[in-house]
């Protein structure tokens, strides 16, 4: 029988989930029927649908995380169970952040103007530098993969010993820490990237604003408005990715700690609130999909006449 507190948990949390599956699953969709309908897809675009299908992800692993916290408390240390978890997070938190890195690099390189010859260089490649971007992606998941199977050798040598002798199990800790934290270094690389990237725009945008004066007509001018806009995606990404990982760092602060299950369900209510929230950023600060989601919301007649609009590309 579940108390008070626990339905009160398990309500906020089914109440993210659905905003998250809503907002993530609305620009999957829409940029899966543009794909469908015009037979290709901007580099843009597919960035932003496969981002919204990594932070379902993202969001599947949370809510398995709470109910098998609310409904099987006994097995949700359990190395099987610890195990799918791991995996779940570890898949969707690697693919969020550096699909999100790969949308800020294509969005500095395709916005910001600069006439030094490297940026021009990477400007005049930018398909071949975001591909690149993946496949460092691809390359460090498998490294990071590595060591959460070492993390997983340990901890289950945690639960064969009983955490019987101290020595033991102070080794064993330490060892499941070292590995933990070298298995979130990869994180920080795209963090770095997309944290420059960000530097790079406002330092254009500045330059930009600069050039343009002090016409009245310069605050509607397109090239401002794109650096704007993006620049508003990139910031909330770098500062909802520093609010994620302040979350992790603490949740894996207290993995052996007893009575942290006060702990674990704060991080639970806390963790989608960075695939969600950038997500509905992303809408608000594309005009067509703001427009499409908007006439799905009040469930307006004839919304989608004339079909899926383009997404907004720049």
């Amino acid at each position: 029988m579940l108390n008070s507190f626990q339905i009160v948990f398990l309500f906020v949390a089914l109440s993210q989930f659905i905003l998250g599956i809503w907002g993530n699953g609305f620009l999957g969709l829409i940029y899966c029927i543009h794909w469908i309908k015009r037979s290709n897809i901007f580099l843009s675009n597919f960035i932003n649908m496969n981002l919204a299908f990594s932070r379902i992800i993202l969001q599947c692993a949370v809510i398995f995380d709470v109910t098998t916290l609310v409904f099987y408390p006994d097995l949700y240390h359990g190395m099987t169970l610890s195990e799918i978890r791991e995996t779940m997070w570890t898949l969707g938190n690697y693919l969020n952040i550096w699909l999100s890195t790969s949308l800020s690099v294509f969005y500095c390189l395709k916005i910001a103007i600069f006439s030094h010859p490297a940026f021009l260089w990477l400007k005049w490649r930018i398909s071949q530098v975001v591909v690149f971007i993946l496949l460092c992606c691809v390359f460090f998941f498998f490294f990071s993969a590595a060591f959460m199977i070492q993390k997983f050798n340990i901890y289950s040598d945690l639960l064969k010993t009983g955490l019987i002798s101290n020595y033991i199990e102070n080794v064993k800790r330490r060892e499941f820490y070292v590995f933990h934290n070298l298995g979130l270094l990869p994180e920080v690389i795209p963090f770095i990237i997309s944290l420059f990237s960000c530097l790079l725009l406002i330092l254009s945008l500045k330059r930009h604003t600069r050039m343009m004066g002090h016409q009245v007509n310069a605050l509607r001018d397109v090239s401002t408005k794109a650096h704007v806009r993006a620049t508003i995606v990139m910031f909330s990404f770098l500062l909802l990715s520093v609010y994620n990982f302040t979350f992790v760092f603490i949740g894996t602060l207290t993995t052996f700690l007893k009575d942290t299950k006060m702990v674990i369900m704060i991080t639970l209510l806390a963790a989608p609130v960075f695939p969600s929230v950038h997500s509905f950023i992303l809408i608000q600060q594309n005009k067509n999909l703001r427009q499409i989601f908007l006439r799905l919301l009040w469930l307006k007649k004839g919304c989608m006449k004339g079909g899926v609009k383009r997404p907004f590309t720049h």
